[in-house]
């Protein structure tokens, strides 16, 4: 039997399984927590970090323009919270939730639409697991 190899599975885990609105996951079959932990912590980089333990990143709003499809809105903000759960020896789990709101009318007014965000971060994992495995 051919077997994919692990950052192919990692796509396709990753594009299939977002069950719940605003949250994306991930899972990466080939590596244990530690290095799935660190490139968690690298990929919201662009992020103002406020908790980074226990398997638990938190960021601070970070504001940005509105890309298409976030009409009617000055800027927008947005904030992450990723979760990496050790799921065996080498199974490591990662859940994405971006929160955002965006500058209307003199307040900021939630967006519900948050997936390309959230596939963002989980794109830059991917990068930072695939240049480790180079």
């Amino acid at each position: 039997m051919r077997r994919l190899p692990p950052f192919v599975v990692v796509s396709l885990l990753a594009l299939a399984g977002a069950a719940e609105a605003g949250m994306t996951r991930m899972v990466v079959s080939d590596l244990p927590y530690a290095p799935v932990w660190h490139a968690a912590v690298r990929a919201v980089c662009d992020y103002p970090v406020e908790r980074a333990a226990d398997g638990l990143i938190q960021t601070d709003w970070l504001e940005r323009a509105p890309r298409d499809g976030e009409t009617g809105v000055a800027r927008v903000r947005e904030r992450a919270t990723v979760r990496v759960e050790s799921s065996g020896r080498l199974t490591t789990r990662v859940t994405v939730e971006v929160e955002a709101a965006g500058w209307r009318d003199g307040q900021w007014v939630p967006i519900a639409m948050t997936r390309p965000s959230e596939t963002a971060i989980l794109d830059r994992l991917r990068d930072a697991l695939a240049s480790r495995r180079s």
